[in-house]
């Protein structure tokens, strides 16, 4: 069985043990910690995939990693990976729990990168335009990335559009050298 297939299973078996508990929000907000954790802390995964790490180290370091007061779906969730030894596939777990959340609370992930700071009406407005399209509630995210010249790159859920000055001349780069070995 591969790793996405397991993390799937893990996650939408959480879910509705969580909902059952009235927790899912909750521990929505708990799994993206603990997956932004194990992102930003190579050494955290690589504890808890390690078999010399002794069980109740792991249990531990996942009840103390995300805060205190943990939801017992939470406190659930790290028993079963623990005693299945599943470790190695928390950070998966906690990436498909996400996904599932937002599929079942139909929550659509909008990501805006622009060369510049852009008003605040403008961000408004774009969110709610992404609401209006989508028919459900948008994660909103904006970044400010110089490196693209200008322009913006909009991310709506598997939907990119690229309309920076970057990704504009990269294109055009990209073309000649189509046109380029063409000739040759």
């Amino acid at each position: 069985m591969n790793e996405g297939l397991i993390s799937k299973r893990y996650a939408k078996a959480l879910y509705f043990h969580a909902s059952d508990m009235g927790e899912e929000t909750l521990l929505y907000h708990r799994m993206q910690i603990l997956e932004t954790l194990l992102r930003k802390m190579p050494d955290l995964r690589t504890t808890l995939k390690s078999p010399m790490i002794p069980t109740k180290h792991k249990v531990d370091l996942l009840k103390n990693a995300t805060g205190k007061n943990a939801e017992q779906s939470y406190l659930d969730f790290i028993d079963l990976v623990v005693t299945n030894h599943r470790t190695d596939a928390v950070q998966m777990i906690a990436l498909s729990y996400q996904k599932f959340y937002r599929q079942k609370k139909r929550i659509n992930v909008v990501h805006l990168i622009s060369a510049r700071r852009l008003p605040r009406n403008a961000l408004a407005r774009i969110r709610y335009l992404a609401e209006l399209k989508t028919h459900g509630k948008v994660e909103f995210s904006n970044r400010i990335d110089p490196s693209i010249d200008g322009g913006f790159i909009f991310q709506m859920n598997d939907i990119r559009i690229d309309a920076s000055v970057k990704g504009q001349l990269d294109r055009i780069n990209h073309r000649l050298a189509q046109m380029n070995k063409s000739i040759i």
